[in-house]
């Protein structure tokens, strides 16, 4: 068969060779002379040879043409024959790119959605294979289905015959294809297609198709990419890379969201940060944010400006305030713009009725002052809405009761604690609580060293020495203390001179060891403490020595204050309002901020673990609304009991960027209930439209003996090795038929009538 087969309407072109050549045997003039006499009888000695000359220079003209039109036609062969001579039917792999970069709007192309156009190079393939009476077969396989089809899954089609029907399924099935709102890395794209490769190059000829549009983010480690593509040409495969976007577009992009440290509690208004990118090459004035809470609107926010190639800086930040406890939804949205998806961010913040601090005195006091009244008219002032509830309680409560409800822990006094109230504490830190601790004339400096210190080990960031005096600056006026590091607990000092911290007087504060005795070779611990990664000064004295110190220890952290929290050592607290800024910026420093639910991706699995007995295992889980997909649409899911009663599940189906809201089902006994809420957004870097440098591109690729084309110039006419080979073949064919018929031509033409 040809795969244009309409050409061979072309063959009846011979018959004019034949009837040019009659015509010039009929056209001779008869001239009598008498010396022909001489020549015919010459002639009749030579007729058969001349006459056998002219018929193979006929021949050799027919052939030509037939060869010509046999070489546009394209032949294909079947069977045996068509594995002798390389002409096995063809099997096109196609790898989609529908990453939701792919929704760019493709302006050079009407305005349609680039993927439309990746779209329309499938149809190219399938049109084209339609010419082969069903012989090829066809794969596709998308970038969102890559991770399930490399654990097992099978591709929407996995080497389909291209005959009418399955050629009718594809047609039908790549309708409804729209970009998913995923992000992926080619490399993993490749390794289903090496899989088909390797399976069916023995029986046919395996084609891939690359369609993507290949942005520079995406490119940044093409080692990988390379590395597949060439094991596909090793393997006997073809390989096209198809670029599906013709130029940049500008688009901005929301790259985060995220609660900014502070009080995070039921009617006190929150701050958010919201991270802005501009992805195109210009500035974008006067860009308009949308601002939801709870799916009712606020009011926007206009930045004025948007530098190009740049974030945001500072990032957009807002207030919000949430009436009740519980969980909050809040999402903003950015003016449409070339690429839609990444014009949204969500977050869900879990909003306490109030953050518990816990606040931890001595048993017995010297001092007339008591050291937890000062912290809690500082936190908790009966006037001021602050969001924060405080407790007092004495040391044997530490080890007595839970801890992780607490939202941070003062420890007052630096309080003497039993060994298992120290375990508690030190466990509280580790698995992410906060801790502050305040020294004071009740201090045991022993007991700090030994436990709380530890060797270093402790939560006590340095080595106690003892309780020392500051000697009054009578000569320079300095102030007292001196903000050391930028820190959101003193984020409001931090630059310049503060008058409320100059007006601060240290009396007395507890004296440390900064630095180990380095000729003391045998000691273990012989290294410089304030050097250490873990430990950060946040404010010092005039005199050198720290006087808050914070100190990170496990997933949690500790701040000291080496000076008293009462009027004892310092007359911080006597009216200054400086200590009430610091106290309240030092809970909302140390209160677990983690209270905001883990921000997924799109892709990302959500674990789910119940208490078997209260709730039944399974759940329903109400995903977001897109496309096709129907707003409010439930999937449920089954969960597993394991030996320790807990039920316990994963879902993975966040396919779509929106809240997911996840009910669990309470045993009919009981009235407990329980709906958890997540927010799943797509990943930021997608949303770049920068593309790769093409001639860079093009000269990798073509180290690889792969194609870089464009959708846009795509064709699908010489796809096949066989094809190409055979056309080739015949080109030389027709080169040696006429070097022959010159030849020929010139051995039957008279000398006299060549010219």
């Amino acid at each position: 068969m040809f795969l244009y087969q309409s050409l061979l309407w072309f063959l009846p072109v011979l018959g004019i060779v034949l009837l040019i050549h009659l015509i010039n045997m009929f056209r001779h003039r008869r001239v009598e002379w008498a010396a022909i006499e001489f020549l015919l009888a010459s002639y009749k000695r030579s007729r058969t040879r001349i006459l056998m000359q002219q018929l193979l220079l006929l021949l050799l003209r027919m052939l030509v043409i037939a060869v010509a039109i046999f070489m546009f036609a394209q032949p294909r062969f079947e069977g045996f024959l068509g594995d002798l001579l390389g002409g096995k039917p063809s099997h096109h792999i196609i790898l989609l790119d529908d990453s939701y970069s792919m929704n760019d709007r493709n302006t050079t192309q009407g305005g349609n959605a680039i993927f439309d156009d990746a779209i329309g190079v499938i149809k190219q393939i399938i049109d084209n294979a339609a010419k082969n009476n069903g012989n090829d077969k066809l794969t596709l396989i998308r970038y969102s289905k890559t991770y399930a089809i490399n654990h097992g899954a099978t591709p929407d089609f996995a080497e389909i015959n291209l005959n009418e029907e399955g050629i009718q399924n594809v047609r039908d099935m790549i309708k409804s294809l729209y970009p998913s709102q995923g992000a992926f890395e080619p490399s993993e794209m490749f390794d289903p297609a090496i899989t088909f490769v390797r399976q069916s190059v023995t029986r046919s000829k395996p084609v891939v198709y690359f369609i993507s549009d290949f942005r520079s983010a995406n490119w940044q480690n093409h080692a990988e990419v390379l590395k597949k593509i060439s094991e596909i040409r090793t393997l006997g495969g073809a390989v096209r890379m198809i670029r599906a976007v013709d130029d940049e577009r500008a688009n901005i992009g929301i790259t985060s969201m995220q609660l900014v440290d502070g009080i995070h509690a039921a009617d006190v208004e929150m701050l958010v940060d919201a991270g802005i990118m501009n992805y195109g090459h210009d500035d974008a004035d006067n860009v308009h944010v949308s601002v939801f809470v709870d799916d009712v609107a606020q009011t926007g926010v206009t930045i004025p400006r948007v530098k190009a190639g740049e974030p945001l800086n500072p990032p957009l930040r807002f207030p919000v305030r949430f009436a009740d406890a519980g969980k909050h939804r809040v999402e903003i949205k950015l003016q449409p713009d070339a690429i839609a998806d990444d014009n949204s961010r969500m977050l869900v913040v879990n909003v306490p009725a109030a953050v518990e601090i816990l606040l931890i005195t001595p048993d017995r006091r010297t001092s007339q002052f008591d050291p937890a009244q000062f912290v809690r008219i500082a936190l908790a002032p009966s006037s001021i809405k602050s969001g924060i509830r405080t407790r007092t309680e004495s040391p044997a409560f530490l080890a007595a009761n839970p801890l992780k409800q607490y939202g941070a822990i003062f420890l007052l006094e630096a309080v003497q604690l039993e060994q298992t109230a120290i375990k508690a504490l030190e466990e509280y830190v580790t698995n992410g609580g906060g801790v502050a601790i305040f020294t004071g004339a009740d201090s045991n400096i022993d007991f700090v060293r030994t436990t709380l210190y530890n060797g270093g080990k402790g939560i006590f960031p340095f080595e106690p020495i003892a309780v020392s005096q500051l000697e009054p600056d009578l000569l320079t006026n300095k102030p007292d203390i001196n903000v050391a590091a930028k820190h959101p607990v003193f984020r409001l000092f931090s630059e310049g001179d503060s008058p409320l911290l100059a007006g601060v007087k240290i009396e007395k504060y507890l004296a440390v060891t900064l630095q180990k005795n380095q000729n003391d070779q045998n000691d273990q611990n012989n290294q410089n403490d304030q050097k250490n990664e873990n430990i950060n000064i946040l404010v010092n004295l005039r005199n050198g020595q720290p006087l808050v110190v914070e100190k990170n220890f496990g997933n949690g952290k500790t701040i000291t204050f080496l000076t008293s929290v009462t009027p004892v050592w310092n007359n911080w607290g006597k009216g200054n309002p400086s200590f009430v800024i610091v106290l309240l910026e030092l809970a909302a420093s140390l209160a677990d901020v983690s209270r905001e639910t883990d921000q997924l991706l799109v892709g990302n699995s959500i674990p789910l673990s119940v208490d078997s007995a209260f709730f039944e295992p399974k759940a329903e889980v109400k995903i977001p609304a897109r496309e096709n997909v129907s707003e409010g649409a439930v999937m449920k899911i089954d969960l597993t009991n394991n030996d320790e009663g807990m039920a316990k599940g994963i879902f993975d189906k966040t396919d779509v960027a929106g809240f997911y809201e996840i009910k669990l089902q309470a045993h009919a006994e009981t009235k407990e209930k329980n709906i958890e809420l997540y927010a799943v957004n797509v990943q930021a870097k997608e949303g770049d439209t920068k593309l790769a440098e093409l001639s860079e591109l093009a000269n990798l690729i073509k180290s690889v003996n792969a194609s870089l084309e464009s959708a846009a110039g795509f064709s699908t006419s010489f796809d096949f090795k066989s094809n190409a080979s055979w056309s080739d073949i015949f080109l030389y064919l027709i080169i040696l038929l006429m070097m022959a018929e010159t030849f020929l031509a010139g051995r039957i033409i008279p000398p006299n009538k060549r010219n």
